[in-house]
């Protein structure tokens, strides 16, 4: 896959991961300022996928670590909702 295709997918997942934000705020204020976990975890994760796409370019090894950064995010993430989904199960 290009560049140019990866920088449009980045750009298109971060539109979802804040559209997915809004619209599930109204939801998460119930609970408290916890359950936007998984939100920030989210959104640094694509944040950080696309600077490492755009810093791959001029420094190839800080783009990488960026990448590695973003995987973390990424399984953060997957962490994140799982438990805020038991916990909302079992509170509602």
């Amino acid at each position: 896959m290009s560049t140019k295709k990866k920088m449009l997918l980045a750009l298109l997942a971060l539109i979802v991961s804040i559209v997915y934000i809004a619209v599930t705020f109204h939801l998460r204020k119930e609970l408290g300022w916890w359950v936007f976990a998984d939100c920030f975890a989210l959104f640094m994760t694509v944040f950080t996928w696309m600077m490492s796409l755009l810093i791959t370019r001029m420094i190839p090894h800080s783009g990488m670590v960026l990448s590695k950064i973003a995987l973390l995010f990424g399984i953060l993430f997957v962490i994140a909702l799982v438990v805020e989904y038991i916990v909302y199960s079992a509170a509602f």
